[in-house]
Order: C-alpha cells, then structure tokens, then sequence
C-alpha cells in the first residue's frame, strides 16, 4: 500500500513537472514569437529606411558611385563631403555644416540666377538637362571676350589710321587756309584799292567836263567789274574754307564714334592724397601729404570707394579734416563715419579746391542758397573767398585755361515795370536792366563752359568734392 502510494506521488510529481516545463515552453515560445515579430519589423522599417537612402541597385553599387572613401567615414558621409568640396569649388566658400543638402542647392541655385539677372545680355542662357550649364556659359562668356578683344584691336587699328588720317587732313586743312586768308586779304586789299580809287574818281567827276566824266565813268565801270570778280572770287574762297572747315568736323565726328573724347569732369576725382594709414577704433585717417605739399589745419577732403563708379551728386563714403601736419604727413578726423562702408587704404581721397602742385582757376556764376534752401545775396562771394581761402584762383571770364566752374541758380529776372511802378519806385527800371544784364552774363558764361567742354559742379557737388558739406554739420575741428 505505501509502494502504491509512493509511486502514485511519483507520477504526481511528473505530471506537474511535465506541465510546468510545458507552461515553461509556451511561455518561451509566445516571448520568441513576440520578438521575432518586433525584430521583423524592426527589419522592414529597416529595409525601407534604407530604400529611402538608396535603392538596391544603387546598394549594389555603391562602390562606382561613391568612388574612393576617405579613412572610416561612410559612403553617406563621403558624398556630402564631395558635395560641400562641389559647392566651395563654384562658390569660393565652404558651406556650413549643419545646413540640409536641398537648402545647398536651392541657394546656390538661387546665386547664380542673380548672377545670370545681373550679366544680362552678357550671358546666353545656356541650359543642361536639369538646370544651367554653368561649363558652357563660362565657354560662351570667353568666346564673347575673344570676340571683343578682336573687336577693339579691330577698332585700335581703325582708329590709328583715322587719326594719321585726321593729322594729315588737318596739315593740309591748315595750309589751305593759310592760303585762303592770304588770298582773302589779297583781294581786301584790291578792293580797298579800287575803292579808293573809285572814291578818287568821284571827286574828280565833281569838276571835269563832259567828256572826262565820260572816261571817267567808263574807267569806274571797268573798275566795278573788276571789283565784282574779285568779290565774286572771294565768296567762292570763302565756300572753299567752309566746305574744307565742314571736312575737318566730319573727321573729327567719326573719330569720336569710335574713341569720344575723356570726360574733363573726371579730373576733379582724380586723388588728391594718398591714405597711409586707418585707425577706425579713434576715427583717424593718416594722409601721405603734410606742410610740404601745402597741407594745413582745417583742409577737408571728400573720401570715395576705390571700386565704385563715382555718380552725379553723390556724397562719397565719408569726410576727412586735417587737424595735425608734419612736413610729409598729416593726421585727419572722419567726419561722418560709416561702420558698414569704412574707410580703406585703397580709397580716393580728393579735394576740388586743393592741389599740392598748381593753383586751379575757378568761375562762379548765378546765385546760392543758403541751409535754409533761400538765395543768399552772398553766396558767390562765400564760394569764391572759401575757394581762394583754399588756395584757388577766382576768374572773372571762361577760357581755355579755366579748370571748373561752379555753377549757381540762375539769376531772377524781374519783370519790366509800368509806369505807375516806376512812379511809386523810380530804380524799378535800373534794377530791371541789370536783373536782365545778369541773365544774359550767366547764360553766355555757361554757353561759353559748355564749348570750351570746361567741367562744371553745381553747389551741392561742390561741397561734396571737398569735404565742406560734413564740415557744416559736425563744426571745425578743435
């Protein structure tokens, strides 16, 4: 009976112990399941990641399309490095790591549509097969440059012998007119001659007899023939001198289509001090001119960009005035500093006014205005005495040797009086003759600059090219 029971609790045991190794068992099969599953998942979202970074032809070759991979970077890694090293090669400048590739693209895009916009006709819009050519625009950029460089030596040579054409045309232009005055003062003294001789034939027709008037008018008959072919001669040279003077323009005219004469404006921006040295930090400029080239305390000058193109009525960058001098250099102050256009060393420094070798002849004509925007009576008389304060010389006439005018408003005519006007102020009339005497001089001073091709600066250029505009606003140094 107990070996009964013993052998009952025996398979007891068993039966438990097989259960929970089953319990056992499923529990581990239902865990391998579940991560089985996850790791399949896992997987796909895996497979499909990676579809996204290159599909399985492109995994396949990854070695011909990436190339050569430096040290342990991945492939991934190596194309953005020859992708950034493909952007600083078209653009100068390496790109910011943490920058997405399409943004990259989209700027750089984006830089060289504004460079295209702002070449214009320059370029042709050459296109690849996704985007522009940039290989083939730059080969038709030098095709154009070789097409006008060969242009210009074309034009140098043409314009050579039009001026060796020019020259000679001019040598014989000026001979024949030699030769025309002389001939023109030959028949003035002819015809002198013969008038002389008619008014001595006159006089005499006075007291003769019939029959010496009768010679008498017969001979002036003959001397008014001649005098009429001589006349007739002398208009036919003057023509000659006309249409040879008309020959002499159209040679010129075609010169200046193809080489126009310099702009003499341009003289005024020519640097009239060099810049030594800038020290932003105490707003100081060091100039390489000083008390030997003339320079002194109060001298202030107008500061322009090296590489931009110098337009009407504009400022410049910035105003200098000198407040220390030594014999070859002097210290400035920046009037009106600009910390996002500074001054460089490369910077054209001039002064209208000023030159350290010659003193420059000025004409001012027509009236100034004052800060107000109101004519001042005294404003020219304030141009011409800071011009002469300045080391400038004051002209009265426009000629030649005149190097700029300053040109004011013109003057105020004022309307021409009635008589009841003129009762109530009598200097009405006087003042109105002048007003008109001051218009017609200031228009034939202008007409004149305008021939002579004399540079003119109206009031506001004035001030700017040398310096005085900031001056008035800040004060003098001092």
């Amino acid at each position: 009976m107990a070996q009964a029971r013993t052998q009952s609790d025996a398979m007891l045991y068993a039966l438990i112990t097989f259960v929970a190794l089953f319990v056992v068992g499923v529990v581990c099969a239902v865990i391998f399941y579940v991560k089985s599953e996850e790791y399949r998942t896992q997987l796909e979202t895996n497979k499909a990641e990676l579809a996204k970074i290159a599909s399985s032809r492109e995994q396949s070759s990854l070695g011909k399309i990436v190339g050569r991979i430096e040290g342990s970077k991945s492939y991934l890694g190596t194309i953005n490095d020859y992708y950034n090293k493909l952007i600083s090669v078209i653009t100068g400048t390496a790109p910011a790591e943490d920058i997405s590739a399409d943004v990259k693209f989209n700027d750089i895009t984006l830089q060289i549509n504004k460079l295209n916009q702002s070449l214009g006709q320059d370029v042709s819009a050459s296109v690849g097969p996704d985007s522009i050519s940039l290989l083939k625009q730059i080969a038709d950029l030098k095709a154009k440059l070789d097409e006008t460089r060969a242009q210009m030596s074309a034009l140098s040579a043409q314009h050579q012998q039009l001026q060796e054409e020019l020259k000679t045309a001019s040598e014989q232009n000026k001979q024949k007119e030699l030769q025309l005055v002389e001939q023109v003062k030959q028949h003035q003294q002819n015809a002198d001659e013969i008038q002389t001789k008619y008014d001595e034939l006159q006089k005499r027709m006075t007291a003769a007899t019939d029959e010496q008037v009768l010679a008498i008018k017969k001979r002036l008959e003959e001397e008014q023939t001649m005098l009429k072919q001589k006349q007739m001669e002398l208009t036919q040279t003057q023509e000659e001198l006309a249409q040879t003077s008309q020959s002499l323009k159209d040679a010129i005219a075609k010169l200046e289509a193809i080489r126009p004469r310099p702009d003499k404006k341009m003289a005024a921006y020519q640097p009239d001090a060099g810049i030594l040295r800038v020290d932003l930090q105490n707003g100081l400029v060091y100039l390489d001119v000083g008390s030997e080239n003339h320079v002194y305390r109060g001298l202030t000058f107008a500061v322009y960009d090296r590489n931009k193109q110098i337009l009407e009525d504009e400022k410049g960058k910035a105003k200098i005035e000198v407040f220390q001098v030594e014999p070859k250099v002097s210290v400035a102050r920046i009037l009106n500093p600009n910390s996002k256009n500074p001054i460089v060393k490369e910077d054209i420094v001039v002064n209208l006014i000023w030159d350290s070798k010659t003193s420059n002849r000025f004409v001012v004509i027509g009236d100034f205005v004052n800060s107000s925007g109101r004519t001042d009576p005294d404003g020219a008389r304030r141009i011409r005495e800071m011009i002469e304060r300045w080391g400038g010389t004051i002209e009265n006439d426009v000629t030649i040797d005149t190097d700029f005018v300053v040109v004011g408003q013109p003057p105020r005519s004022i309307p021409k009086p009635d008589q009841a006007q003129l009762d109530a102020d009598p200097t009405l009339q006087q003042r109105h003759e002048n007003s008109l005497k001051a218009v017609e001089t200031y228009n034939a001073k202008l007409a004149k600059a305008k021939e002579l091709s004399v540079p003119m600066f109206n009031q506001k250029q004035f001030l700017y090219l040398i310096g005085y505009d900031a001056l008035l606003e800040t004060g003098p140094a001092k």
